[in-house]
């Protein structure tokens, strides 16, 4: 199998699909199936969703277009309503992340996950990876790790599964000590934020011009991630490293993990069997066409602690209405700007919350 389709490999043993891959037809079904689900998962199980979809018909939700009946979830409504949108008990809860609400002195925004939830986490990083490391590299992983259950923490465990030697480290606190952990440990792969990540690449540089040996010369592929991927600074790194830098998007809320870029390096493939992603119209909230940029909406597939639906993010995006040159059949998802969506909304040009 071909890097470029490990994600539509794994996607199609995940809604069991007749082949290796899958068709549109097949993955669209499966997610309507389990759109049906997570419905009625919810309004049986959640105080805050039973309210919430109360006088809804979920038999007048035919297609996936009929999806658009449903009413959005927003960052206010988690603040205040995290612990009643729980489907299970907390006898069941392996893990709790709080969030600071951008922009607001309310209460944090508290999610919750199991130990199947956090399982997806890693399914999706182990997969993930594959797009850019093999089981020869050192991945060295600069987020949050010390915590079982962190961000960090599940992707040493998929990477792992990979074969490979994971480094987790942790954000960077001294950019010479972490320089030379991966001259010491040969790093050829780095998994981090794009200010530390370029921190790290510059300061290489700056070695380098007293004559110092580029510590940095192994690296051969990097993930960037966590927070909005400036193109200065994918072009630097690429320049002082000679590296390819792959880009993820995602929030907590989805599970820390939504879609990541393929080799083409332009834009992203998300995770379709474990989510469900509309783009829409920020202002009226109709859901809008592939090729048209809008406020991205998701609705969680697979989750068993707390469900998202429609859960608004304020990031901006669009789907690229053309076949990405990768051959892949997941949606293309263009590179995602900044959140405080309204003002790019307004121009029209083109990861999850840090723990």
């Amino acid at each position: 199998m071909e890097k470029d389709l490990y994600l539509d490999e794994w996607t199609a043993k995940k809604i069991a699909a007749e082949g290796s891959l899958f068709h549109r037809s097949e993955l669209e079904a499966y997610q309507y199936e389990k759109v049906m689900e997570t419905l009625a998962f919810a309004k049986e199980n959640s105080r805050f969703y039973a309210e919430k979809l109360r006088g809804i018909d979920l038999n007048d939700i035919l297609t996936l277009s009929d999806f658009s009946k449903i009413p959005f979830t927003t960052v206010q409504e988690l603040s205040q309503e995290a612990v009643n949108m729980l489907c299970v008990s907390m006898g069941e809860i392996k893990r709790i992340v709080s969030l600071e609400t951008s922009g607001s002195t309310g209460p944090a925004k508290r999610v919750y996950f199991t130990e199947e939830d956090q399982e997806l986490s890693i399914d999706h990083f182990h997969h993930g990876m594959q797009l850019l490391s093999d089981a020869s590299d050192t991945v060295l992983i600069l987020l949050p790790c010390q915590r079982p259950g962190s961000v960090g923490d599940l992707l040493r465990i998929g990477v792992e599964r990979l074969g490979a030697k994971a480094i987790p480290y942790g954000l960077v606190d001294n950019k010479e000590k972490v320089l030379n952990l991966m001259q010491e440990k040969a790093v050829t792969v780095i998994v981090g934020t794009p200010a530390q990540v370029l921190s790290l690449a510059l300061a290489d540089e700056e070695n380098k011009s007293a004559n110092q040996k580029l510590k940095g010369e192994n690296i051969r592929s990097i993930l960037l991630s966590t927070d909005y991927i400036p193109e200065e600074t994918v072009l630097t790194l690429t320049s002082l490293w000679g590296c390819r830098v792959f880009e993820h998007y995602g929030m907590t809320e989805m599970g820390l993990g939504c879609a990541v870029s393929c080799c083409n390096l332009n834009g992203y493939h998300p995770r379709e069997a474990d989510l469900f992603l509309e783009i829409i119209n920020p202002k009226t909230g109709e859901v809008l066409a592939d090729g048209e940029f809008g406020e991205i909406v998701f609705t969680t597939l697979t989750r068993k602690a707390m469900p998202f639906i429609r859960y608004r993010t304020g990031d901006f995006s669009r789907f690229l209405a053309e076949p990405c040159p990768c051959g892949s059949h997941l949606k293309w998802l263009d590179k995602v700007g900044k959140r405080m969506i309204d003002k790019r909304y307004e121009s029209s040009e083109s990861a999850y919350e840090k723990e």
